[in-house]
């Protein structure tokens, strides 16, 4: 009788910790919350390598810390103990999310699945109370098409976030009670979502638009923000990475100083010498912030960008140049304006060849 195919971890000598039940191992790594522990071993790696970890992680890290959800909001079907989302304080929380931006498994993929739970659960929570015509109520009830189509959603180009992807009205029935009599009005909501951000607001009519208002996720520390990861600014470049670069772009850091923009000008350099135009073009229509200012601002170019699309240029029609003369015309300065437009303007017989 043949034998079964063989446990690669079978002959792997267990630690004390590794010898644990999944259950407790997974009970430390909530407690802990030490993400490099799945990779201290084969076993550790196994045993925690849950999709709902992740996604309680995820919860925890990303959830918007506005007033509205002091209250009723993290639910333990929701957020399950040992978690508590108020105990952790902002610095942890800033770490912690620059950690799991950072993790292979952290994909966009996952973002999304957690925005239409976290929307699912805000509506479900914040909403109770709130009348809705029939048909409106059905399509809150079944987000998931909206979801599964964002062409036409709110990407917040330059920064600008509009009104909402889709803004349903809604009655609050009020009762006001007196000594002698009770008094019943109808109060009038709004319920607006933004799919692309995952975001929730209920606010009355003609309010103001305001950020602490809103139930979003991901959502990052007003006070320090978390890093945008590696592995969305690196080849192979894909739709992918980019949506999830526009997801985190306007929230969480790029540079980590506004007036030395280090990290994104070393990504500017590889892409003007491996001539990787694409790229390049998408990340100048992306705003983005440093974690020393909380306004989004344009992809950073500076002075030796210009010297360097001419250096490794292809002629009077390149691609850099063209993009750079489009898209940033208002930010270049003067003397490199001039070198860039003769550069483009020149013919192969101007140039001396």
């Amino acid at each position: 009788m043949g034998s079964g195919p063989s446990d690669p971890l079978a002959d792997h000598p267990c630690s004390r910790l590794e010898s644990l039940p999944v259950e407790i191992l997974q009970l430390i790594f909530l407690h802990s919350l030490e993400v490099n522990l799945p990779r201290a071993s084969p076993r550790l790696s196994q045993a925690l390598s849950n999709p709902l970890l992740y996604t309680w992680l995820i919860r925890l890290a990303f959830s918007s810390p506005n007033l509205g959800s002091r209250e009723g909001f993290f639910t333990p079907d929701f957020l399950p103990p040992p978690l508590d989302f108020w105990a952790l304080p902002w610095q942890e929380r800033q770490q912690l999310q620059t950690d799991l931006l950072a993790c292979r498994w952290c994909t966009l993929p996952l973002f999304r699945k957690c925005q239409r739970e976290y929307v699912a659960h805000t509506i479900r929570r914040k909403c109770a109370g709130l009348v809705f015509h029939p048909d409106d109520q059905a399509v809150l009830s079944n987000l998931d098409p909206r979801f599964e189509n964002l062409e036409a959603c709110d990407w917040a180009v330059l920064g600008r976030r509009g009104k909402g992807d889709l803004v349903i009205p809604a009655q609050l029935e009020d009762t006001s009670r007196t000594p002698s009599r009770t008094v019943d009005r109808t109060v009038d909501r709004k319920v607006a979502i933004w799919f692309h951000f995952g975001a929730v607001q209920i606010r009355k009519p003609h309010e103001i638009y305001h950020e602490n208002d809103l139930f979003r996720l991901p959502c990052a520390v007003p006070i320090g923000p978390g890093r945008i990861p590696d592995k969305v600014l690196r080849s192979p470049w894909s739709d992918a990475q980019f949506e999830f670069l526009q997801l985190l772009s306007a929230d969480f850091y790029l540079d980590e100083d506004e007036a030395r923009p280090d990290r994104s000008s070393g990504i500017t350099y590889r892409l003007i010498r491996k001539r990787k135009i694409e790229p390049f073009r998408r990340l100048l229509q992306i705003s983005f912030r440093a974690a020393n200012c909380r306004v989004p601002a344009r992809w950073p170019l500076q002075h030796s960008h210009y010297s360097l699309v001419r250096r490794y240029g292809s002629g009077p029609e390149d691609p850099f140049a063209d993009v750079i003369l489009n898209e940033r015309w208002g930010d270049i300065p003067a003397d490199a304006k001039q070198d860039l437009l003769r550069y483009v303007e020149s013919s192969p017989l101007e140039d001396g060849s």
